[in-house]
């Protein structure tokens, strides 16, 4: 995954999390819809076969979205997408097929109004400007197929009102979707911007306050180490050969510290002083964190996140530790790949039921997660570009 598109799926996925339930209500809703208009206008079907096909591909389509729309199976991508909107436009193709020359009247006509509803499921998941583009191209299609059955209408009129008819539901649910959709994430960019702006300004305030503190380590360092030392050779007035060993031992620990600091990664950092529980000795994170690249801070600002909020996730499980944690990152030719490997006591679907909002939200920042847990090891692997 490279970028982010905007959807409110991939910018807010906790958020979007709760809009599932909606969608499959949308999906069902169409679904039974359809099914009781096709009994209502049996009287008007003259091709069985192709109506019930219709109906199947409806249920298809449905199922599609339904299953994509699932915090574990996230994001829905494009292909997802077209897969069920071309499934979608042939059960219409169907429909009308069905009921070709004995068509009657076009308010029992179920393909227009159930495709409009699952481009509203499709909403938070998709980009307003893909909603609306494949909603425009569709109710061409549907016009056309309106416009070849205006002779089997016992209704007469022309042919131009009839296509209006039939598509204004569809365009309605479609650019009302795109619409809603391009509000909700505008408004999320207005306040991850705005939170940005917060954030750099709480940096700048805390800087000070943050070189005093680092400052103070330092200052620890050399009460702990070096201050006694040059206490003792001043006591003696001599300076041996064990006090130029030891001189060079703390020098090198020193220095040591120094570059372990400034080369430390901001996840070897979290590992090392409260991403989960820890057995207190001198670099442990390095044990847990293996990134001889140094491509941990690659990541984007979501990505990070994600991945904190997954291991602090740890902090809840009795007696978990860093040394049941492994975290491996590797670069192939710029691209990033990172697995995860933690030792968990649950079962299978305790697991997946605690975990889920959180590999959610990792599946909508790394679109090509994988978890695979076998007891009572937990493994992910996913890949990202430079952010």
């Amino acid at each position: 995954m490279t970028t982010l598109e905007r959807t409110r799926q991939q910018l807010d996925p906790v958020g979007t999390a709760g809009a599932a339930p909606v969608a499959i209500f949308l999906c069902s809703g169409a679904l039974l819809y359809a099914t009781f208009m096709t009994l209502r206008s049996q009287s008007e079907i003259s091709h069985p076969v192709f109506a019930l096909l219709a109906l199947a591909l409806l249920g298809i389509a449905a199922l599609i979205i339904i299953c994509a729309v699932t915090p574990t199976r996230a994001p829905l991508t494009r292909g997802t997408h077209v897969a069920a909107h071309a499934i979608a436009l042939a059960a219409i193709v169907c429909e009308a097929l069905g009921q070709f020359g004995s068509n009657a009247f076009i308010r029992t006509d179920w393909g227009p109004v159930t495709f409009g509803v699952l481009l509203v499921a499709l909403g938070p998941y998709r980009p307003a400007r893909e909603i609306a583009s494949c909603g425009v191209c569709s109710a061409i299609v549907i016009g056309v197929i309106t416009f070849l059955q205006v002779p089997s209408f016992v209704t007469p009129g022309p042919a131009l009102a009839f296509i209006a008819l039939a598509v204004t539901p569809m365009l309605a649910l479609c650019l009302s979707a795109a619409a809603f959709s391009h509000g909700v994430v505008a408004s999320i960019e207005r306040w991850q911007a705005q939170a940005e702006e917060t954030s750099v300004s709480l940096v700048r305030e805390l800087r000070t306050g943050i070189a005093r503190s680092v400052q103070q380590d330092r200052v620890t360092i050399l009460n702990r180490d070096v201050l006694p030392f040059f206490t003792g050779v001043l006591a003696r007035g001599t300076v041996s050969d064990i006090d130029r060993d030891r001189a060079r031992s703390i020098a090198e620990s020193i220095r040591q510290v120094m570059v372990e600091e400034v080369d430390r990664s901001w996840l070897e950092s979290l590992v090392e002083s409260g991403g989960v529980q820890r057995r207190n000795r001198p670099g442990a994170a390095r044990v847990v964190v293996s990134d001889p690249h140094r491509v941990a801070p690659a990541m984007t600002v979501s990505q990070r996140t994600a991945i904190r909020a997954f291991l602090v996730a740890f902090t809840d499980i009795p007696d978990f530790t860093r040394d049941q944690l492994r975290i491996i990152f590797t670069d192939f030719q710029g691209r990033r790949e990172g697995i995860i490997t933690a030792q968990l006591p649950f079962f299978d679907s305790a697991m997946r039921s605690a975990f889920a909002p959180f590999f959610a939200v990792l599946r909508a920042v790394f679109a090509n997660l994988e978890v695979e847990y076998i007891r009572p090891e937990l493994t992910l692997r996913f890949s990202y570009d430079d952010a």
